[in-house]
């Protein structure tokens, strides 16, 4: 099994319009715990118990700490080294939750830029989304109103940095930037100061004009 199609998260809480899932984890060389977060702005898929029907969204917020109110860390200024050699228990308290926006679905194979007609259930599987994947549900921009509904994170940098994502799937076509600066400006048409910020931060590099 690829890493691409290898489960990195289980959802634990979910709706219609977003989802919450705990990373899994896995031992490293050292048999430590280790676990894989992925990028913020980044696009997962979940595969549902409902047949022929699959979620994508996007990743708006990661946080890793305590499961329950009994084992809260402390600060014991130490080093990750010094504490995965004296108290290497720590790390197997702490998980990590993944917060993400729905915005689209695969079903029978064709994938949609709205939210789907099924929520996914508690302990279905979250995986990376493929290149393909992205640049289906990127195709139009109409994902980027679904990621503007995201209040909990500020949503210039959110939405530049789903862009960013998926400028990458997109091969880093020109094109494809100056396509989402035309939907951008459609999306935040009243709000032209975080328009600008969004604008500023896509761009891959200083040079590079919208």
């Amino acid at each position: 099994m690829s890493k691409l199609h290898e489960p990195i998260a289980e959802v634990i809480s979910s709706s219609i319009t977003g989802i919450i899932a705990q990373c899994i984890s896995s031992a490293d060389a050292d048999g430590m715990p280790e676990t894989k977060k992925p990028r913020f702005g980044s696009f997962l898929k979940i595969e549902t118990a409902t047949e022929g029907v699959d979620i994508l969204a996007v990743v708006h917020n990661v946080l890793t700490g305590s499961p329950d109110t009994v084992h809260q860390p402390w600060a014991l200024g130490m080093s990750r080294e010094q504490l995965r050699a004296e108290q290497p228990h720590i790390f197997a308290l702490l998980r990590t939750e993944v917060h993400a926006v729905v915005i689209g679905y695969i079903e029978n194979g064709e994938v949609y830029q709205h939210l789907p007609p099924v929520p996914p259930e508690v302990h279905d599987f979250v995986y990376q989304a493929s290149e393909e994947e992205i640049r289906k549900v990127t195709a139009g921009f109409d994902f980027l109103r679904l990621v503007a509904t995201v209040t909990t994170v500020p949503q210039d940098e959110l939405a530049s940095a789903s862009i960013r994502e998926a400028y990458k799937a997109h091969n880093e076509e020109y094109t494809f930037l100056v396509e989402a600066g035309q939907a951008l400006s459609h999306v935040f048409k009243n709000d032209f100061d975080r328009l600008v910020s969004i604008l500023r931060k896509i761009r891959p590099n200083a040079n590079l004009k919208l």
